[in-house]
């Protein structure tokens, strides 16, 4: 939306950004060129961003207005990068942490914090877009419990919420019909996240193949889906949603109890010892559940898995430095599957250090099929890429998808516009992203 044009060259490794004219941040200070550019500097060597910036070689403000970008390699889906938090630009003061308080481009300025640890936003008075936000101000509430946020929406204490927790949803659509108080929104087209486990390859078991398609046959999805999820989900068949565009289904999720066993024998023959292993699990209650299940489920088949509870911060330097050998977790949430690619960079037969790329799983054919993806535009060519990239990662199993989680927004019957918004030209939005919204267009009646 800060952009006018965004134009490549000839072979992608070079992209123009225009910057919108008349747009301020909320200080007072223009957002241009130099502004633009810092940021996307600064994204590069930022932790979250760095690898998936990777190519980005030279990022450069030769006018006022104008950004180039230069890459070391073709990346002709750029543009979809800039769509995702990348694209948010701060002023400089904020990034470097010369600011006391967030100052941006948006819709609402940073008030204060209270000491029940809300965050109060206030209209922007400069913001750009004519006529928005239609609302003074904004009350964030931090509610970690699912069953309390239910409860705050249908009582009045807040106007909006979001919502993953299966029996929390389930809690909503028993009500009887116009007894609630609220509307559940709820896109069944978006890329909801997907509980899954991270097979480290590097490592026994899960360096072998049999062990890894052990799990995968072993697993009982549509039980778990019924049991854990409460039948709020769908079973999930890779890393992007079956409603996608970019979606190849290759995967039969049915359990192969049989075919479990006999992979399980298949490794015993092939290393004299049995399949045993270690699963990291974070700590929330869904995902525990699911844990215990599947503990169950593959000791079936003759697997010993041990569950290991570990803290956010534990996960991920376990699994970032590859001192693991299976992990549960959640993601994979990104509207284009171009942002994946990073998870699953490398050369073969090195092991880094430290990498995004848990599993330690790098395949020659997935590497050319995403770096293919970023040499066209032809978007039939692109769906063909990632359905390579889908085939082997069913083949090869570095993963192993479960169920993909429901997300639904609940407010009350007098917040409108929530899944309606424009774009800077005045287009039509993507609507509701997942569980996100933009605040700039909702009002109260």
């Amino acid at each position: 939306e800060l952009l006018s044009s965004v134009t490549p060259n000839d072979t992608f490794t070079a992209w123009t950004l225009e910057v919108r004219r008349g747009i301020t941040f909320s200080d007072g200070t223009p957002l241009d060129a130099a502004a633009v550019a810092a940021a996307l500097n600064l994204q590069r060597l930022s932790p979250d961003n760095g690898e998936l910036l990777k190519p980005l070689m030279l990022v450069t403000a030769p006018s006022e207005m104008t950004v180039v970008v230069a890459m070391a390699t073709p990346w002709s889906t750029f543009p979809e990068v800039l769509t995702t938090k990348v694209g948010a630009i701060a002023s400089l003061a904020t990034m470097l942490g010369r600011s006391p308080v967030p100052i941006g481009t948006g819709p609402f300025v940073y008030e204060g914090n209270a000491f029940d640890g809300s965050l109060f936003l206030k209209r922007n008075p400069t913001y750009w877009k004519k006529g928005l936000p239609h609302l003074d101000a904004v009350r964030l509430v931090t509610i970690a419990d699912a069953n309390d946020r239910t409860s705050a929406v249908l009582d009045g204490t807040v106007d909006m919420v979001a919502i993953d927790q299966p029996r929390q949803i389930s809690r909503i659509e028993q009500l009887p019909a116009g007894t609630s108080g609220v509307v559940v929104l709820d896109d069944r087209n978006a890329e909801k996240p997907k509980v899954s486990v991270a097979f480290n390859t590097g490592r026994p078991p899960f360096d072998r193949i049999t062990a890894r398609r052990a799990v995968a046959m072993a697993t009982d999805r549509t039980a778990i889906l019924t049991q854990v999820f409460d039948g709020q989900g769908v079973i999930a068949r890779g890393i992007i949603s079956d409603t996608s565009p970019w979606f190849s289904d290759h995967s039969s999720p049915a359990r192969d109890l049989e075919g479990a066993k006999r992979q399980v024998a298949d490794y015993v023959a092939e290393t004299g010892q049995p399949v045993a292993a270690q699963m990291l699990v974070p700590p929330d209650v869904t995902l525990t559940r699911v844990a215990t299940m599947l503990r169950m489920q593959l000791a079936e088949a003759g697997i010993d898995l041990t569950l290991i509870p570990v803290d956010p911060a534990m996960m991920v330097e376990a699994t970032t430095t590859g001192q693991y050998q299976s992990a549960l977790g959640v993601g994979f949430t990104a509207a284009h599957p171009d942002a994946y690619e990073p998870l699953f960079a490398g050369t073969p037969s090195e092991q880094p250090a430290v990498s995004i790329n848990i599993t330690r799983y790098v395949n020659p054919i997935v590497t050319k099929a995403f770096t293919d993806a970023r040499s066209t535009r032809d978007v039939t060519r692109q769906v063909d890429d990632y359905r390579i990239i889908q085939e082997q990662m069913f083949v090869d199993v570095p993963m192993m998808f479960v169920v993909q989680q429901r997300q639904v927004i609940l407010a009350r019957p007098n917040v409108r516009d929530l899944t309606r918004w424009s774009t800077g030209t005045g287009a039509t939005g993507l609507a509701q992203d997942a569980a996100t919204v933009s605040l700039a267009q909702v009002w109260l009646s």
